[in-house]
């Protein structure tokens, strides 16, 4: 995880240098309406080529804002986004992904879950938040009528909480308990774990689920309506 090194958030001045895992420093900067994120050079001391730029207001809301966590400054919604990135690189992966992209991955991600009910997060394409934020864009643009489309987006977005953060030991304990080439006896072992890592389980979809019904796309179908 990175991490913040300065930040100013008033009326004439928003931006935020941040300090990757791996030693990339970006300058997040937000002004009249627009985000640019600036690898920078020089331990961070002077600015080096511009990693990504919004396109819009628009865009803007529909890459960074949760509707979920709401209200949210920008420069807040911005560093969320990407405080998490690993490498100047992953930046630029992350904020140039479209939504079709990201849920055309996550969609095969989900394929082959088989009959495995836990699964490490660090199997997910992308991090929770931006696959959240691709199925909102397409709950918002879908068909209201088309109910199996619906359907399917809804339980995509219920089934982020089968991918967990898990332990090494926890890894250990769900490979154990989800594999029928292990003894009752063994299995036993890692019971305990594997009920906690199912509790979080069960919470996350809980909240997911709350997130859904709350969503505004749910409270107007449009009918068929182009």
């Amino acid at each position: 995880m990175g991490k913040v090194i300065l930040k100013r958030d008033e009326p004439h001045q928003c931006f935020a240098r941040l300090e990757l895992s791996n030693g990339d420093q970006v300058m997040i900067s937000i002004a009249q309406g627009e985000v640019k994120v600036i690898k920078m050079k020089w331990a961070g001391m002077l600015p080096g080529p511009t990693l990504w730029q919004s396109g819009s207001v628009a865009e803007i809301a529909e890459r960074f804002f949760d509707e979920t966590k709401l209200p949210q400054r920008p420069i807040e919604a911005v560093i969320d986004k990407v405080v998490d990135c690993r490498s100047a690189d992953e930046v630029v992966a992350r904020l140039s992904a479209e939504p079709d992209r990201v849920l055309t991955q996550y969609v095969a991600t989900l394929e082959k879950t088989g009959d495995r009910v836990i699964r490490d997060i660090s199997e997910l394409p992308y991090p929770k938040d931006m696959i959240k934020s691709a199925l909102r864009h397409y709950l918002r643009k879908v068909n209201r009528a088309d109910q199996r489309a619906v359907d399917a987006l809804e339980v995509a977005y219920v089934s982020l909480s089968h991918f967990q953060p898990l332990t090494t030991e926890e890894r250990d304990a769900v490979f154990l308990m989800e594999s029928v080439h292990h003894t009752p006896e063994e299995k036993i072992e890692g019971g305990d774990l594997y009920s906690a890592v199912l509790s979080r389980w069960h919470a996350d979809a809980a909240a997911l689920l709350d997130e859904l019904r709350s969503l505004p796309h749910r409270a107007e179908p449009d009918n068929g309506r182009a």
